[in-house]
């Protein structure tokens, strides 16, 4: 018998770890703290608070009966699970003492500049947020923030709809039948009209006209493989819902790809 030479042992190859941003394990106990703010007492998330103070907030949490979606702009939450025009359209609360904390696949609580993810079955949270310094990256790894459309219709009886409320909601019905709670006032996609007294059209921005809706926004976050040099998205976190113009220039036409 002879015995094959052992194979040269070589690194396992690791991801590059995205720039500009910080990470961090905030434990278990910080998602069951989220889950009774949110669904015993209504209030906003003080773990989340804690990092983006006095920011709105948002909820988006996909569960295996459904999903959830809640706006907090002060101190209370309008959440599509107890409100009486969603409740049909959403999930069943979950229980803040956890006890069905296992219908739960992954939530994201997010306000502008900070994003809480709960996991699976709330057993764990983790923060992320820009790091310091991250505007001084070289411009193909600045965070890039995009926006992306929310479509339905305002168009026959079962159309895509605002919502009553001091705290703003709405129905997008979608042409194929698929039905969403937003948190957030509707508005139909259509191109921008330019504003009478205006220098240019509103399409002089590169040929494209200006677009207006219902957005909800990302912010990206790049990383370069130190042996090949490839760059690409490392990481993202959710930033906003937003209705009206789109917030962000259509990809292709940042100041980064224009420097490209």
């Amino acid at each position: 018998m002879t015995t094959p030479p052992a194979a040269p042992r070589t690194a396992a190859w690791q991801p590059p770890e995205p720039c500009g941003v910080v990470t961090a394990s905030l434990g278990p106990q910080a998602a069951a703290a989220v889950l009774d703010d949110l669904f015993r007492h209504g209030r906003r998330s003080a773990v989340l608070d804690e990092h983006a103070p006095g920011e709105p907030q948002w909820l988006l949490a996909e569960l295996g009966d459904g999903r959830i979606t809640g706006a907090c702009p002060r101190g209370t939450w309008r959440l599509s699970c107890a409100d009486p025009q969603t409740l049909r359209l959403s999930a069943p609360p979950l229980d803040p003492d956890g006890s069905d904390a296992w219908r739960l696949l992954g939530a994201d609580l997010f306000s502008p500049s900070a994003q809480l993810r709960i996991g699976e079955g709330a057993e764990g949270a983790w923060l992320s947020r820009d790091a310091d310094g991250a505007d001084r990256l070289p411009p193909w790894l600045l965070p890039r923030d995009r926006s992306f459309l929310l479509t339905g219709w305002r168009a026959g009886p079962r159309s895509s709809r605002d919502l009553d409320g001091e705290i703003r909601f709405s129905i997008g019905r979608e042409l194929s039948g698929t039905t969403a709670c937003h948190p957030v006032r509707w508005q139909d996609f259509d191109v921008a009209e330019p504003a009478p007294d205006a220098a240019a059209p509103a399409s002089a921005a590169g040929g494209v006209p200006d677009a207006v809706g219902t957005w909800i926004s990302v912010r990206e976050y790049w990383a370069e493989d130190s042996e090949t040099g490839a760059v690409g998205v490392a990481f993202h976190r959710l930033t906003g819902y937003h209705a009206g113009p789109k917030p962000t220039p259509p990809v292709g036409l940042d100041a980064a790809d224009a420097h490209s």
